[in-house]
């Protein structure tokens, strides 16, 4: 019926799990990059420590936006796995209401 929503509770599970996968891959990947994103000074002149302070500003921005990204990522796992269980929920509440009256 084109006026009905279908909701496939397990392809919500699934992509939760895909997005906890991504919130995982990308965590390791941060981490395992973190100690190349301080970038000393390549010499002592004015140059070298500007570009140092410059790659430490992106730095400083880039390391809470990872996290908040790896953060947004496990919270819409999160809501997938509870609309998931609602809709389960609601299905099963169903079922027993059409088996009582039968």
């Amino acid at each position: 019926m084109p006026d009905h929503v279908h909701v496939d509770p397990d392809a919500l599970l699934f992509a939760a799990a895909e997005l906890e996968a991504l919130a995982v891959r990308l965590e390791a990947s941060v981490q395992a990059a973190d100690p190349a994103l301080d970038v000393p000074p390549p010499g002592s002149e004015e140059v070298s420590r500007l570009i140092s302070q410059h790659f430490g500003g992106l730095t400083a921005s880039f390391r809470p936006a990872a996290a908040r990204g790896v953060d947004e990522l496990r919270t819409a796992a999160r809501t997938l796995r509870s609309q998931a269980a609602h809709y389960i929920d609601l299905e099963a509440r169903r079922v027993v209401a059409l088996t009582a009256t039968m």
